[in-house]
């Protein structure tokens, strides 16, 4: 996997210890710590020069490890591009103490295990978690990647087309196509420059021409660059640090130590400049998706000043939303309805990014979103620094760090431990990367110096670009763009920019001062219903003592409302709406670490509110009124639908298996709306209309039901206050005509398209029944995005409605079949990037599903392969021992008694079960008792079920096969009729219901 090392969110950098006095002493350094944090970090040099970060966890439901490298895409060889990536890959293919492909995935996944890796600019990480049984034997095998790694030669010849797949999965993504394009631009002799991905052209067929050979390259650079100097491995778990030391010294100890180069800094060799002739240049890129403009800085190099931040002031700047920013500005000029800006950090130098949305409006007018740009920056300069901003945010950053909740995952967090060691040291792991400790007001303003009209580079991403007329040619992405010199003109206007009421942000209001934890929580942590006169359910802290709290609510209404693609669209709208009118008057509360989210579905509008608790109130009583009625202008609601057209519209934003899912959905499941569906409604400026949305928030509200779920620092009292609250301004108030004069008189002669309507309560017919067909059934469709050689194919095996066993079985398959499958398809067979196999729920019902996205073959053939697959592993559940049984049996156990990690997970255990009124709140129990009970004491249930789903003849079959463009260019669908056996669906848009189908009925087992 390639990733880059991008920090596009604000809020992440709200964590800092910049004040902490807590800290814990370890064998060689102190280590900073949160007050909430109960881990023991230490830190050891092995002889071999490895340094290991042992961490000591007494609440690590599973051991888990992760190794990182200093070594990443820009140390690519020049006649290599895509070698680290390549590498990345290979490692975990083999050993010569381990020589088996697949020997560490196979012992991961029987202790319920898994593994993944990413390339950055700058490192290399490879990361694992497993069950506490099988941590010493893996992550001897994982070690083991280290010290003697097979490359075997016929593996070097599979994997670099899994890497040419990946690259061929991302061409059609608008961001990584920019990314590269932009960085691609640096000076030649600059490693930014290099094509960071890799495929199968320059990893092998180009040094091939010239007589070099891809595995002595991957060799040399694995010996060159993987030394233990270099390397920095993490491990946690919930044994000692002296345990956890012996098991690294057992494993490693084979290490001799190296005389390993430090690695490479490239910042000596200017990136970009007037004189290279590679600044103030301006791009015009094609796009079947949304428009874009992209602004790049290059930056004073920021390597090695994580304590100071200098990016944090340009950050918080650019997302304040209140009076004087420059998002309220651009969308009131219907310009953009939000950006993302974002500094990059790498070896050779420092970047910064700024990426705008456009509106249709903005697209036509890119000199004016820059002009208000500019002027906010012009205002920033103008006024200097605010201390006192920074001061506030260190203060803010300071009980966020005290109080912050662990990772849902322990991988997540070993691996973002082992990143951080290559560019901090260990005192620093926990702090470093978004932490403010020492402002540096002349480091700062020197960053806000470089955000200069005379020092960028502008990208505009259009739909109206005709990608023929450009004249230049990105060979790796393979599209064509045109280039030219920014015009001086405009750059001498650009930094003159000001007024238009642009001004710096304010300090933080809401940094939270009362932090005491309340008393108690519900009985053996199951929800306990208050009584409030409407549907209350309370949690309480639980094990979790921060002052946090998370409040749910579901305001129900009968899917009658929302049936229409019509209602589909204004539904959507309404969330869009709420947000809009709330932007504003919210900022100061959310960038003191609150957030709201509100989105309406199929039977309720989800409301939700999080974060420190003293002034969560102040954050329900703001939102709850908007949510009841926006009263956004007419203006407003054109920008929003307009907006919500574009978005719909973009293909590019989904994987061809996404789009693939989509047709899955419309065709198996009652009631769904198509794209074109939604986007003809969205077009219909009389159904989808201000007095439409209207009629929809008064047909919402006529009989509304209201559910909470509370969790977290808010004891009983404050509950039912807050319940009180959400009453008052949802159920008891009424909705009043937002309109103005004319738009009522046009209103009274010109009405709504929408009906008028009287809505019936739910019945059976509205609810969203998937189909159970008699006979198999399959959808062949057209890959949507334009010139895409990737297909995607899915092929489903309906179960049926589960009971709790049946769950339980149905989880031990899933983790059964899931690695086989990717072995078979994608390494062996080589089919594409994206291969899964796997059990979900679809909607009622279980499905056993494997799904593969990729342009080497067609999904005929795919589909072929897949039921091979599949039939092929009944043997492995007929074949399964009893050891391997009571293996994976115990590792299902652990999860499915495994307590939440953090708030948001102890409240979405049940809130689900609320929602939808199932109430199954002691399901993980009862599955616990079925495990260990006389029923399940063997595999030959597995066996049963897996052949039931898959191979009876009364099997229920189901496939997507989504035809990519070949390599001319033309689609590779061609028509087939329905068969004796088949059915065959080509026209998901007009799909009538099928003669030969029944649905599956509405019902969940708690038994």
């Amino acid at each position: 996997m390639f990733v880059t090392n991008l920090r596009t969110s604000f809020l992440l950098l709200l964590s800092v210890a910049s004040a902490s006095k807590i800290f814990q002493q370890t064998g060689d350094v102190e280590v900073r710590k949160p007050v909430t944090d109960k881990r023991t970090y230490t830190y050891k040099t092995l002889d071999s020069g490895l340094r290991v970060l042992l961490v000591q966890d007494p609440d690590a439901q599973k051991s888990s490890y992760a190794m990182s490298v200093e070594v990443g895409s820009i140390d690519d060889p020049p006649d290599f591009q895509g070698l680290a990536h390549f590498c990345e890959h290979m490692v975990f293919l083999g050993s010569k103490k381990y020589p088996e492909e697949d020997s560490f995935s196979k012992e991961l996944a029987l202790y319920g295990g898994s593994n993944n890796a990413y390339t950055a600019s700058d490192q290399t990480v490879y990361f694992a978690e497993v069950g506490h049984e099988g941590f010493q034997k893996t992550f001897d095998i994982f070690a083991h990647f280290f010290i003697d790694p097979m490359f075997a030669s016929s593996m070097v010849d599979k994997e670099v087309n899994a890497v040419d797949s990946e690259h061929k999965k991302n061409m059609p993504d608008t961001q990584r196509r920019l990314w590269h394009l932009l960085r691609s631009k640096a000076n030649p002799k600059s490693p930014l420059s290099k094509f960071s991905t890799g495929d199968l052209k320059t990893l092998k067929l180009e040094p091939e021409k010239q007589g070099k050979s891809l595995a002595a390259a991957l060799e040399q650079f694995h010996s060159k660059n993987y030394c233990p100097s270099r390397m920095h491995l993490v491990m946690m778990s919930n044994s000692s640090a002296e345990d956890l030391l012996k098991i690294a010294r057992k494993s490693f100890d084979t290490v001799k130590k190296d005389s390993c180069e430090p690695r490479p800094i490239y910042e000596d060799t200017p990136t970009f400049s007037h004189d290279l002739g590679n600044l103030g240049r301006s791009f015009t890129v094609h796009t079947a998706g949304s428009p874009q403009l992209w602004l790049q800085f290059p930056t004073v190099s920021l390597r090695g000043r994580y304590k100071e931040q200098a990016d944090l002031y340009v950050n918080y700047a650019l997302n304040h939303y209140g009076p004087g920013g420059l998002k309220a500005l651009l969308k009131e000029k219907d310009l953009s309805l939000g950006y993302s800006a974002y500094f990059e950090t790498t070896p050779a130098g420092s970047m910064f990014f700024v990426t705008f949305s456009l509106t249709e409006n903005g697209a036509k007018n890119t000199d004016k979103v820059m002009k208000y740009f500019f002027a906010y920056m012009n205002s920033l300069r103008a006024q200097g620094v605010n201390k006192d901003i920074l001061e506030k945010l260190q203060g803010m950053n300071q009980v966020s760090f005290d109080y912050q909740e662990r990772s849902s995952s322990e991988s997540d967090f070993v691996t973002s431990l082992a990143g951080a060691l290559t560019s901090a040291p260990a005192e620093d792991v926990l702090t470093s990367g978004a932490l403010l400790d020492k402002i540096n007001l002349d480091l700062t303003r020197e960053v806000l110096g470089g955000i200069a009209p005379d020092n960028m580079n502008v990208a505009l991403v259009s739909p109206g670009f005709d990608e023929k007329t450009g004249k230049e040619h990105e060979q790796y992405y393979d599209f064509n763009y045109a280039e030219k010199a920014l015009d001086p003109k405009l750059i001498e206007t650009l930094q003159k920019a000001s007024g238009f009421g642009l001004k710096p942000p304010p300090s933080l209001l809401y940094v939270p001062k009362q932090l005491a934890l309340i008393d108690g929580s519900a009985t053996d942590e199951m929800p306990e219903r208050l009584e409030s006169g409407v549907e209350l359910w309370w949690l309480g802290l639980g094990r979790f003592k921060v002052p946090k709290a998370l409040i749910q609510m579901k305001l129900g209404y009968p899917r009658s409302a929302v049936q229409s693609a019509s209602r589909h669209v204004l539904a959507a709208m309404h969330s869009r709406l709420v947000n809009m009118a709330l932007e504003k008057p919210s900022d100061a509360l959310q960038m003191c670490g609150l957030s709201y989210s509100v989105s309406s579905g199929e039977e309720g509008m989800s409301i939700s509110f999080s974060g420190f608790d003293e002034h969560l109130i102040e954050l329900v009583r703001l939102v709850l009124p908007v949510v009841r009625q926006p009263h956004n202008p007419s203006e407003e609601f054109e920008v929003a639908r307009r907006q919500f057209i574009l978005d719909v519209s973009d293909i590019t934003k989904a994987q061809p298996y996404q789009h693939a899912m989509e047709a899955f959905d419309l065709v198996t499941m009652k009631g769904g709306h198509s794209r074109a569906a939604l986007l003809k409604a969205a077009h219909d400026t009389m159904a989808v209309s201000p007095s439409a949305h209207e009629a929809f928030i008064r047909d919402i509200f006529s009989k509304p039901t209201l559910t909470l779920l509370v969790a977290g620092n808010l004891d009983r009292k404050r509950s039912r206050e807050i319940t009180e609250e959400a009453k008052s301004l949802l159920l008891d108030s009424e909705v009043k005509p937002s309109k103005g004069f004319l738009a009522r008189i046009v209103d009274k002669f010109i009405p709504s398209r929408e009906p008028q309507r009287v809505l019936a309560t739910d019945s059976d017919e509205d609810y969203p029944f998937v189909l159970k067909p008699k006979k198999e059934l399959e959808i062949r469709v057209p890959n949507p995005i334009p010139d895409d050689p990737n297909s995607a194919t899915i092929v489903a095996y309906q179960f049926g409605i589960p009971t709790l066993a049946d769950r339980v079985r149905f989880s031990m398959i899933s983790g059964l079949i899931d690695r086989p499958v990717f072995d078979v398809l994608r390494t062996q067979h080589q089919l594409g990037y994206v291969v899964f196999g796997f059990v979900t729920a679809h909607r009622d019902i279980l499905e056993v599903r494997v799904l593969v996205q990729g342009f080497r073959e067609t999904p005929d053939v795919v589909e072929e392969l897949i039921e091979s697959t599949v039939q092929n592993l009944t043997s492995q559940f007929a074949n399964l021992d009893d050891k391997e049984f009571e293996v994976r049996k115990a590792s299902l156990r652990s999860d499915l008694v495994k307590p939440p990690a953090n708030l948001a997970s102890f409240a979405g255990k049940f809130w689900g079960q609320i929602w939808d009124k199932t109430y199954c709140f002691d399901k993980a129990q009862r599955e616990v008792r079925f495990m260990d009970g006389a029923d399940f004491q063997s595999s030959a249930s597995l066996l049963d079920a897996w052949k039931q789903t898959v191979s009876s003849k009364n099997r229920k079959k189901l496939a997507v096969k989504l035809f990519g463009a070949d390599p001319s260019g033309k689609l590779a669908l061609r028509e087939m009729k329905n068969q004796e056996d088949h059915d065959i669906i080509t026209d998901v848009e007009h799909t009538t219901p099928l003669s030969t189908a029944s649905y599956w009925p509405h019902e969940y087992l708690c038994k």
